[in-house]
């Protein structure tokens, strides 16, 4: 007998006392019988939006799901609950689904999980018939529409599975959709007049942040420093990859410094071995997991104190529905992508290898069928005869293989079917929806460009690419907050001289002349005074800042951007295209409104064509009086334990200058804190009272 409110289920049920925030709205409008569309970001608890009303209901509810391993762990939990659930996939004998099927008709079924392609069994369809379904749940909906980042043909076809079921309630959910894949979704299934709830997407406890790598040794430090911390250490990891060879990659690399604690998962591993890894994270027997993107679904582990992009993603909505399996305990969480410009060419090749161009296609069966149609042929053939690479024939095969057109032997090799048509236009190949396609794919690829190289805030990017509106602070970001990472530059504990402030600003004057139209590495090639054909024939070589730094070479004036842009003084713009911009910051330390803040490595303290740059002075002696020594070493002793705390160098707390300032003024409230030297309101915020009291037991 179905229990008589949510919340009497949920004790239940369930055993817990509350809802959390957006729930009830859900189940309320789903157990009124209206259509509902739930936008939930992960770990918001979008699962319980259709299990408990499928407990208050009669009957069975269907819950489409996209993966076999989803759907294991989803009835395994509900099972562990007293609750009667169960699936039918590819996974089972054909006697264990009977089996199943016949348990739902009798009524002894509350949730069935299914995948969208079962709709189409006649077998299902006809117990179905016979079974009294109380709800359909669809799960992942996103994958319903074509601008999804996961569409999958067999959910589109939903929408006629709903019309001969007719079931009383109907729950579309997913963690990410815009507003064209809402619409889409609503669309597709036909839902009448339906309640749409989007649950806000602000992940408070989460810092987002982007770090540019310059190659794979780079990228692995970068995942070695974070999975070091202390914080991180004491929770789990989880690192995405693109391909399962950098899962393997990874994976191998990271074994070696944290022994017995990582596991890796893709969909080239036995069956077995998959298993075995999620049970070993899960567990908390491995603190580290590798894998593709399928990890993670319904995998419920709290305490992942960090998510790592080894590699950009494709699309904005699958970046952020992985680093949303971070934190879901509401503990602060760290969400590092590391990236580098070869990550955008890998996506737009294999875009490029899904979605061949009708030319192609044309040439390739053109240049197939005038070979020996007796024999197979391997795709490098074919691709000498019209001059394209082999990789991209390999995709024309593919395509010509699903229409029908060709044999393809199980080394790839292809051969033309008797009485395929002359021209690929007349084959079974919906060009026009390919071409479609790939549009998409191409956007939102630029959209994830785009984060990767935006100036402002990262939550805020996010938050305005589904559709809300960022209406507090940001929660933390690289951008608002600075990042996480240590600098990779090695910077000694002190100010900058006035030789190397000389320097910053000579490099800063020469992105300010390039206007934001160039990227760094011809930024880097202007200052010095590169010779190339390339800078030669634009505009660059005619500014006056052409040949400034010349001294440091060209690998040196990248190394001197890269580093003004990780101290906030440049930033890269522009997504298909990143170009190099001033901050305003910069334009301060520029024009000597503001101190730059940090010194220069040795490597980069020179360089001035005019030879003023040399090797850069001394930095002046801080005078300090010897009634005040004991003062200093307290605050030295003060800043060395914050720094070390916070994972930066001493200096960015405070600099020597304003430690003899501070000596000196003994500040006793905000007011004369603020009138020191070298501290200001932000300070005051982090770190005043403290230092206030630093002084007061000094004295």
């Amino acid at each position: 007998m179905p229990d008589t409110t949510p919340l009497d289920a949920l004790k239940r049920w369930f055993g817990f006392d509350a809802l959390r925030p957006g729930q009830a709205a859900v189940i309320d409008d789903v157990l009124a019988g209206r259509p509902t569309l739930a936008i939930m970001p992960t770990g918001a608890g979008k699962s319980l939006c259709y299990q408990l009303p499928a407990m208050m209901s009669d009957g069975v509810t269907l819950v489409v799901s996209p993966l076999i391993a989803l759907m294991k762990d989803q009835v395994d939990a509900l099972r562990a609950r007293g609750i009667d659930a169960a699936f039918v996939n590819s996974s089972q004998s054909a006697g264990e689904q009977r089996d199943t099927l016949r348990r739902v008709v009798d009524g002894q079924t509350k949730l069935l999980y299914v995948a969208p392609e079962r709709f189409g069994h006649g077998a299902f369809r006809e117990a179905m018939t016979h079974a009294t379904v109380s709800m359909v749940a669809i799960d992942e909906a996103h994958c319903i529409s074509r601008w999804g980042h996961d569409f999958r043909p067999d959910y589109q076809r939903l929408g006629d599975a709903l019309r001969w079921l007719d079931p009383p309630r109907v729950l579309a959910c997913t963690a990410t959709a815009t507003g064209e894949v809402r619409e889409d979704i609503v669309a597709s299934l036909g839902l009448q007049d339906p309640s749409v709830h989007v649950r806000g997407f602000l992940r408070e406890n989460l810092h987002l942040e982007v770090r540019f790598c310059d190659g794979e040794r780079d990228r692995e430090a970068a995942m070695i420093e974070v999975l070091e911390r202390d914080d991180v250490r004491s929770g789990a990891a989880i690192l995405y990859a693109s391909t399962r060879k950098r899962v393997d990659r990874t994976a191998a690399a990271l074994s070696k410094r944290f022994r017995g604690q990582v596991v890796k998962y893709h969909a080239g591993l036995p069956s077995d071995a998959r298993d075995e890894a999620q049970r070993r994270f899960v567990s908390g027997d491995a603190r580290i997991v590798v894998a593709t993107n399928a990890f993670g679904m319904g995998v419920d582990r709290s305490d992942v104190r960090a998510v790592l992009h080894t590699a950009m993603p494709s699309t904005v909505e699958g970046y952020y529905q992985e680093v949303g399996r971070a934190g879901r305990d509401g503990e602060p969480s760290t969400c590092m992508l590391l990236y580098n410009a070869t990550d955008s060419r890998v996506h737009e090749f294999l875009i490029e290898m899904s979605y061949p161009p009708l030319a192609r296609m044309t040439a390739t069966w053109a240049a197939l069928r005038g070979m020996k149609s007796e024999w197979h042929h391997p795709p490098v053939d074919v691709a000498e005869r019209i001059g394209e690479s082999p990789a991209y024939i390999e995709a024309a095969f593919r395509v010509l293989h699903r229409a029908g057109a060709i044999d393809l032997d199980p080394d790839g090799q292809a051969k033309p079917r008797p009485g395929a048509p002359d021209d690929v236009i007349d084959m079974d190949i919906d060009f026009k929806g390919m071409a479609e396609r790939r549009r998409i794919e191409d956007g939102k690829l630029t959209w994830m460009r785009r984060f990767v190289h935006h100036g402002d805030c990262r939550h805020r990017f996010l938050l305005d690419y589904f559709g809300e509106a960022l209406d507090v602070d940001c929660p933390g970001c690289d951008r608002c907050h600075g990042s996480t990472a240590p600098s990779r530059f090695d910077l000694p504990d002190r100010e900058a001289t006035d030789d190397e402030i000389t320097v910053i600003r000579k490099a800063l004057a020469g992105v300010a002349r390039a206007k934001g139209r160039f990227g760094l590495n011809s930024v880097a090639a202007m200052l010095a005074g590169s010779r190339s054909k390339r800078i030669l024939d634009s505009w660059l070589s005619s500014l006056s800042t052409y040949g400034l730094l010349s001294g440091l070479g060209n690998a040196g004036c990248q190394r001197l951007l890269q580093l003004l842009r990780e101290q906030g003084l440049c930033a890269i713009e522009g997504g298909e295209y990143p170009l190099l911009v001033l901050t305003e910051k910069g334009g301060a330390v520029m024009r000597g409104d503001e101190a730059p803040g940090f010194p220069l490595p040795r490597d980069l303290r020179g360089g001035s064509s005019s030879g003023s740059g040399g090797s850069g002075s001394k930095a002046a002696p801080v005078d300090i009086a010897e009634a005040d020594r004991g003062l200093a070493a307290a605050l030295r002793a003060w800043r060395a334990e914050q720094a070390r705390e916070q994972g930066v160098p001493a200096y960015r707390l405070f600099t020597n200058r304003t430690l003899a300032a501070l000596c000196e003024a003994k500040p006793t409230d905000e007011a004369s804190f603020l009138a020191v030297h070298g501290l200001g309101p932000g300070s005051w915020s982090a770190f005043g009272e403290a230092l206030l009291g630093v002084i007061r037991d000094a004295g």
